[in-house]
């Protein structure tokens, strides 16, 4: 009988697989690319961009939470996230 994963199972087991890669000693050059990433950021985007940036990507935060700490609005909060989402892409084009 052929067992058929649903994509959730597939989904699961990929990123069971992905955990365990990231324990065979991969951490190291993952805390690097994070420093070099956040480097880029600090150089490259506004401070309002970076800060946007940083609480969404790094502290999990929504975009109406970020909004309510910054005193924008959401829609701002998206422009600035957008914006610096850009700004990054167009960075990583020019490296490569």
């Amino acid at each position: 009988m052929t067992k058929i994963l649903s994509l959730d199972q597939q989904m699961e087991e990929l990123y069971c697989l992905s955990l365990a890669s990231q324990r065979e000693g991969n951490e190291k050059d993952r805390e690097k690319m994070k420093a070099m990433v956040k480097k880029a950021m600090q150089r490259e985007l506004t401070s309002r961009q970076f800060q946007c940036l940083s609480m969404y990507y790094y502290e999990h935060m929504t975009m109406d939470e970020i909004g309510r700490n910054l005193g924008l609005s959401q829609s701002t909060v998206s422009r600035h996230i957008k914006a610096a989402k850009v700004k990054l892409q167009k960075l990583k084009a020019f490296v490569d």
